[in-house]
């Protein structure tokens, strides 16, 4: 039965992931115009754009306050899902290494996203922008940029150029930025002379183009531009946190020193007990935690941990996912210390030790599995920490 399932599959690919992502989409938008209170008011308005409307408005929407409710949360995971399996497929499709570099690659994409998403708390972008900068939506405008530009690259990479080629990649990533800020441009406060920008805009690409020669081939094309548009990005939150009254520019050391201290602990304390024989820890333990995609899960889920610690001890914010919301409520902000450390042993332990044989076939998987997990918890970690820097 199984064998008759992945055969299926395999013939009928293209179509089952059309169908995937189409058919649920042409329910939902029909459903809208044809039974809006069932489609629209009870399900998509209540449970996903309201909750949106209501953390850009800074105020409830029709009773609807912002933040995370079970029903998105259960929907979010599923698209999260679904989207891991259906990037997998077009990585692997165009051929494209799923390791330590692709990873370093989308890193700049990652805290863009946290990046962009304390401007919109600054209320840096006007409406409507400003809703897609609101999380969920941001991660899914940056996710469908980076993947775009991915495959955008992988195709690059199969043309036979007849000349040099850097300088059409020369031209293909200098060319579109400057009308990208333009367009940008209308939906932003105007918090600073813009020229700044400008000039850091180049200075970025400058050195990214140089980084071309260095072993970064088309299918990097992403890395270039999303380490632009995060120069862009971080300019905004450093002018903010140096010359905003209400800053705490002290909190970006902190919370980063906090989530580095506890991660060096965490490390140590591996690294003591496989050198004591009572422990009865294995020496290898050590090794696989530092392993370098290891040690960003350990560090980026402690740093979040660090960044929510400090919001809510130390400025009275709220945590909106409802797990964590619920474990903070009943034992307080400190569980969250305990719940990474657990969830950081379970992963790596699946991924590294139990499921090792498995993905010993599959590296690319539990590469991209690792660079998920990753997101999950930078990006929340660095909107976190720029908030608290920014006093907003």
């Amino acid at each position: 039965m199984k064998e008759k399932i992945v055969g299926f599959y395999e013939d009928r690919k293209s179509i089952v992931w059309l169908m995937i992502i189409f058919v649920p989409l042409i329910i939902l938008v029909v459903g809208s115009f044809m039974a809006k209170e069932i489609f629209w008011d009870s399900f998509l308005w209540r449970y996903f754009w309201a909750p949106v409307v209501a953390d850009a408005e800074r105020e409830p929407v029709n009773g609807i306050s912002a933040g995370y409710n079970i029903v998105n949360t259960i929907i979010y995971g599923i698209i999260l899902v679904i989207s891991f399996f259906g990037i997998i497929e077009l990585i692997r499709h165009f051929d494209i290494s799923i390791n330590k570099k692709f990873v370093y690659t989308l890193l700049p994409w990652v805290i863009l996203g946290g990046s962009l998403r304390s401007l919109e708390d600054a209320d840096l972008f006007k409406s409507p922008f400003d809703k897609f900068m609101i999380t969920p939506m941001i991660y899914f405008v940056l996710g469908f940029s980076a993947v775009f530009l991915m495959l955008i690259g992988a195709h690059l990479s199969r043309i036979e150029w007849d000349t040099d080629k850097s300088k059409y990649m020369g031209l293909l990533i200098l060319t579109p930025l400057p009308f990208f800020y333009l367009f940008l441009g209308s939906f932003i406060e105007p918090f600073f002379i813009s020229f700044i920008v400008v000039v850091l805009l180049f200075l970025s690409l400058t050195f990214l183009i140089g980084l071309i020669y260095l072993d970064l081939d088309e299918k990097y094309l992403f890395f270039t531009y999303g380490t632009t548009l995060l120069s862009i990005s971080l300019s905004y939150n450093v002018y903010i946190i140096l010359f905003r009254d209400s800053a705490n520019p002290l909190e970006v050391v902190i919370i980063t020193m906090l989530g580095s201290i506890l991660t060096f602990l965490f490390l140590g304390f591996f690294w003591i007990s496989g050198r004591v024989s009572l422990t009865g820890f294995k020496r290898e333990y050590f090794e696989i935690f530092s392993r370098p995609l290891n040690l960003l899960i350990c560090w980026a889920h402690l740093f979040d941990a660090s960044s929510t610690y400090r919001g809510v001890t130390a400025f009275g914010y709220a945590e909106k996912h409802v797990l964590p919301g619920f474990l903070i409520e009943y034992t307080g902000p400190e569980i969250l210390f305990v719940v990474k450390i657990v969830l950081i042993l379970v992963v790596i332990y699946v991924l590294d030790i139990l499921l090792e044989e498995d993905f010993s076939e599959d590296e690319s998987l539990r590469s991209f599995l690792k660079f998920v997990i990753i997101v999950l918890g930078t990006a929340p970690a660095v909107r976190n920490t720029l908030r608290l820097a920014m006093g907003v």
